[in-house]
C-alpha cells in the first residue's frame, strides 16, 4: 500500500514538473500592438526571462568525441 502511495506521489511529481517547464520554456506572445508602457515592460520582462533560461551556456560532456585535445597534437615546432 505504501509503495502505490509512494509511486503515485512520484508521477504526480512528476507530472506537476513536467507541466511547469513546459510552460516556463515557451516564448511569451507578443501582442499585436502595445496598448501602454506597462504592457511594454512585462512582455520585455518575459522576453528577457525566456532568452536567460533558454540561452544559458550549457557546460558538460563534449558532443563531439572525435575531436583531438591540444595535447593530442603534439609538438607544433617543426624539426630542426
Amino acid at each position: 500500500m505504501q509503495k502505490a502511495q509512494l509511486s503515485a506521489l512520484l508521477v504526480i511529481s512528476l507530472v506537476v514538473a513536467q507541466m511547469t517547464c513546459v510552460h516556463s520554456l515557451r516564448r511569451p506572445q507578443r501582442p499585436a500592438r502595445f496598448t501602454s508602457v506597462a504592457q511594454l515592460r512585462r512582455y520585455l520582462r518575459a522576453l528577457n526571462e525566456y532568452y536567460a533560461i533558454v540561452g544559458r551556456p550549457r557546460f558538460g560532456r563534449n558532443v563531439d568525441s572525435n575531436k583531438k585535445s591540444v595535447k593530442d597534437l603534439g609538438d607544433l615546432k617543426p624539426n630542426e
